[in-house]
């Protein structure tokens, strides 16, 4: 009858793969990927320019998914694209965590008579125009969204600046009442002189030129700048809304 001999295990070989044995229960186990974020983005072509910045934001965050529902040449001045009405279905139909929300390029108001704002002008708007900005900001509310309300920055013309302010205001009281961050960027495109300037420092800390050339959008390293300005907030937020 043939026997089969085992050849006993030398210790030094024992005690080297006891050693590997220990590390690796010592090893801590591999990260787990980190969950996916969505940012969703609504509004004019201001809000399109600034997707745009958060894209390239997170460009090294692949879990990061910027969704831009942004329409250019519209607004809630003139209703060209019904976004009060459609807030609510497009919230639906793209899920997120946090909702970016900018307009105001192609809502300049209609307050003046003979050059100057009239009361009852900037009266009859604000209620029209409040009042659309407020059931944009509730549907996402409803959606149980929570929402980002970026204002506009100044813009180059002085009478048209003044407009921008109003409108701001707007933004502000209305998003606030429905539990939007409002969001005024008003400051971080002024000059020296706290007024319009297309120039400012970018992201490397070099001055460049921040604003378009029509002196009411911003260069693409203008919305750079703004897209790092709201980081800190967006990233606040995690998967589900939760902060």
């Amino acid at each position: 009858m043939n026997l089969t001999y085992f050849q006993p295990i030398p210790r030094r070989r024992l005690a080297l793969l006891g050693a590997i044995l220990l590390l690796a229960a010592a090893a801590p186990a591999p990260k787990p990927p980190p969950a996916e974020r969505r940012i969703l983005v609504i509004g004019d072509s201001q809000a399109q320019g600034l997707a745009a910045g958060l894209i390239r934001l997170y460009l090294r965050h692949p879990e990061v998914h910027v969704l831009d529902r942004s329409k250019i040449g519209t607004g809630l001045a003139r209703m060209v694209f019904d976004w009060p009405g459609q807030t609510a279905a497009i919230a639906a139909a793209n899920p997120a965590d946090v909702v970016v929300v900018m307009f105001g390029a192609n809502d300049r108001p209609t307050i003046r008579r003979h050059g100057k704002i009239d009361p009852a002008l900037a009266d009859a708007f604000s209620k029209t125009y409040g009042g659309r900005v407020d059931r944009v900001a509730g549907a996402l509310r409803d959606a149980k969204l929570p929402v980002i309300w970026v204002g506009h920055p100044q813009v180059r013309d002085p009478e048209y600046n003044e407009d921008m302010k109003f409108l701001n205001g707007i933004f502000e009281t209305e998003a606030k009442k429905s539990g939007a961050d409002f969001v005024p960027i008003w400051d971080l495109f002024a000059g020296e002189d706290g007024g319009y300037d297309a120039y400012g420092k970018g992201l490397e800390g070099a001055t460049e030129r921040l604003r378009a050339d029509d002196g009411v959008h911003m260069s693409r390293a203008g919305y750079d700048v703004l897209a790092h300005f709201l980081q800190a907030k967006l990233d606040a937020f995690k998967p589900g809304g939760a902060k």
